[in-house]
């Protein structure tokens, strides 16, 4: 004769099945959030705005580079019709034209543009430009000069009279 005509099973207590089942469940659900899988992703939108930010800041200073050069050529080719023509008024012309062609914000100073003669037959071209900030947010700019919202610079080339 069995003492317990009961299996092991069924010793359990009523309500503990779905305490094992809740057990199991949680189980799953630590081992699915102790995993990695997804942290890349979630890495990847959080250094997002910053690699963004960097992209901008890398492009301004290539429109600043861009301009230098720009300068430069306008201040070369100044130079150039100064040494042949002997004319301040034609010199600078030429110089703004090169400027207004190189486009990107990059726009010419005639107030800092200036070409000194020497005795010596040398002379020094200056050419003054002006760089437009090409990533500057409108809460940022509203309340700003307009000469606070440009970068100003000057490129000087010294030469010698042909005529």
């Amino acid at each position: 004769m069995r003492l317990f005509n009961r299996t092991p099973r069924q010793w359990v207590m009523p309500g503990a099945r779905q305490g094992r089942a809740n057990a199991r469940n949680a189980g799953k659900l630590s081992r699915l959030l102790s995993g990695e899988k997804g942290s890349v992703t979630i890495e990847f939108l959080g250094i997002l705005p910053l690699l963004f930010l960097i992209m901008l800041v890398c492009w301004q200073f290539l429109i600043g580079v861009y301009g230098v050069i720009a300068a430069q050529s306008a201040a070369n080719e100044a130079a150039k019709v100064f040494a042949i023509t002997g004319s301040e008024a034609s010199a600078l012309n030429a110089a703004e034209k090169v400027l207004a062609g190189a486009g990107g914000g990059i726009g010419f100073d005639r107030g800092e543009s200036y070409i000194e003669t020497t005795s010596d037959g040398y002379f020094k071209v200056m050419v003054g430009a002006n760089l437009e900030i090409a990533f500057l947010p409108d809460i940022l700019t509203q309340n700003m000069d307009e000469a606070d919202k440009r970068i100003s610079f000057q490129r000087e080339i010294t030469s010698r009279v042909v005529h």
